[in-house]
């Protein structure tokens, strides 16, 4: 079930990354459609998504040559650097600066390809898309002591609101203000974090109008989100003001409490692209780690793996985990598997994706008599 969910995410997700142009009404249909599938499947998801092509860049470049080649391709690791720490910030580190010249060397393979940004009106580009090693860039990471924001992430639902002289305050949605959705998608896209999309059906709309968003009143907002399973959210105000400059604030609600803040940009698109930027970078430092060079063990039991499948689906799922760096099983008895796990961070940090995942059930220390520190219970669901 979760891969069937993930597939309409995802659509949904690349949906949001079109261009506004001449096909505009057959895309917001688009749009509209994979948003009422989302709705037909709130009630089984869970509120992380595993992210991929962290590893992967797309960067605009004038021609083919050698030069402009070699500048894209240390763009692209500055952009897959931000993607996998979590932090808009990393290039400010001049060592990561400088460990761009060794980029073409972290390659594993590129290509043009046609470019047209959002919202665009001028004829598609050509860009370089370049994918890079995990393992050398995770090195370098490592090397550096970066943050690792792990692809297992979690979804950031995001209502916003747009005040024009024109229309007075509305949603932006597929209905209304598409290319500034468009451009709300592009931002999260670029950042490798998951968006959720408020449907913005009569059920919200009864709970919810403009003015609650734009007052930020949390209560308000808070309720609906529970409709959402999510515990990440933001609300957003934007405006023109008369010289031309943009002009907003958000409001971001994540499990460790409320964030202000507020900004300006010449345009859209640098305004919604700064307040997800300082939005992700929250989100993204409340789960990230940094590794350790002597990792911690923790013992953790799975119930009903009953089979080899199961088995295998198991090990695979936490061998996949950033923070899991050796697995060893160490016991099988009945339909319970005992596993010790090496752990990079923070042992919370992993306690809190396994229980994000709908796959898998914590049990309580009355299912677990005996269970010594370090030491938990969960109960497999399967896929």
């Amino acid at each position: 079930m979760k891969r069937r969910n993930l597939a309409v995410r995802e659509c949904v997700y690349l949906s949001l990354a079109v261009t506004i142009g001449p096909m505009k009404q057959t895309r917001q249909l688009i749009l509209s459609f994979f948003l009422v599938a989302l709705n037909l499947m709130f009630s089984s998801m869970a509120s992380a998504v595993q992210m991929t092509e962290l590893y992967q860049a797309q960067v605009p470049v004038a021609d083919q040559g050698e030069a402009e080649r070699a500048r894209a391709i240390r763009s692209g690791l500055g952009q897959v650097l931000v993607k996998v720490t979590g932090n808009s910030q990393v290039l400010s580190n001049p060592e990561i600066v400088q460990s761009l010249s060794r980029a073409e060397s972290m390659i594993t393979e590129y290509g043009y390809v046609s470019y047209n940004p959002a919202n665009s009106q001028d004829q598609p580009g050509l860009a370089l898309n370049i994918h890079y090693a995990q393992a050398a860039v995770d090195r370098l990471a490592r090397s550096q002591k970066l943050q690792i924001w792990p692809s297992d992430r979690p979804e950031l639902l995001v209502w916003m609101v747009v005040d024009t002289l024109e229309q007075g305050r509305q949603f932006i949605s597929v209905d209304e203000q598409p290319e500034l959705l468009s451009l709300l998608g592009s931002a999260m896209k670029v950042r490798a974090a998951p968006l959720m999309v408020p449907l913005l059906d009569l059920a919200d709309r009864s709970q919810l109008t403009e003015e609650d968003v734009w007052n930020f009143s949390a209560g308000q907002l808070a309720d609906v989100a529970q409709r959402y399973k999510t515990d990440n959210w933001m609300a957003v105000r934007l405006y023109q003001s008369s010289n031309g400059q943009w002009r907003g604030a958000r409001l971001l609600k994540t499990p460790d409490g409320e964030d202000l803040s507020s900004g300006v940009a010449d345009s859209a698109a640098q305004l919604i692209n700064q307040l997800v930027d300082e939005a992700v970078d929250r989100i993204a430092g409340r789960y990230a780690f940094i590794p350790q060079t002597n990792a911690q063990q923790l013992t953790l039991n799975v119930d009903q793996v009953t089979n080899f499948q199961s088995f295998s689906d198991v090990t695979g799922y936490l061998e996949s985990l950033e923070l899991v760096s050796k697995l060893i099983v160490d016991s099988v008895e009945g339909d319970r598997l005992g596993l010790r796990l090496d752990v990079e961070g923070d042992f919370s940090l992993l306690l809190d994706t396994l229980r994000r995942d709908s796959r898998l059930v914590e049990q309580t220390t009355a299912d677990f008599p005996g269970a010594g520190p370090n030491e938990y219970l969960f109960r497999w669901h399967g896929r």
